[in-house]
């Protein structure tokens, strides 16, 4: 992603790359990824090794 500045807010807007569209701040971007990350880790089954 290309940000306007070199490290980026929690308060900056998001936009797609590639139509514009706004995806909302960095911050609430962040909390959905987790969120989405901590959901995957309890739906995985176990890893066998």
């Amino acid at each position: 992603m290309k940000f306007e500045r070199p490290e980026p807010l929690d308060t900056d807007i998001l936009t797609c790359f590639t139509c514009g569209h706004e995806l909302g701040t960095l911050g609430s971007v962040k909390a959905k990824m987790l969120a989405a990350f901590e959901r995957m880790k309890t739906q995985a089954p176990p890893r066998k090794h």
